[in-house]
């Protein structure tokens, strides 16, 4: 779900924090706010003009991509239940999942492939 915050909040493409780096057609609003991975600032324009069925399905896709790694993670540490975590390896878990998402949202919309 594509979000135009009024100020720099979440990166538009990976959802990490956004900074005052944006996308805006001609006119200037609304702004797809953007985070300083070179990769993000060079597809925001691609995310802001995707059609809403095709973000919404590749947002889908980047999140299980991000599940599984997740997955693969808590597989690593022999454990499956998420109440058996640390501290430390639930962070780890989250982080895990957080830039997943983001790198696979990357991969996607640089591939260009219709998600269905």
């Amino acid at each position: 779900m594509r979000v135009f915050d009024p100020e720099p909040i979440c990166c538009g493409v990976c959802r990490r924090e956004a900074t005052g780096i944006g996308f805006a057609p001609k006119g200037g609003k609304p702004i797809l706010w953007l985070c300083e991975a070179p990769e993000c600032i060079s597809l925001g324009k691609d995310v802001f003009h995707m059609v809403p069925k095709t973000l919404t399905a590749t947002e889908a896709l980047a999140l299980q991509d991000a599940g599984a790694e997740a997955g693969a993670y808590l597989e690593r540490l022999g454990k499956f239940s998420l109440a058996d975590l640390t501290e430390k390896e639930w962070g780890n878990f989250l982080t895990t999942i957080l830039n997943s998402y983001g790198e696979n949202m990357r991969k996607r919309v640089t591939a260009a492939v219709a998600p269905f």
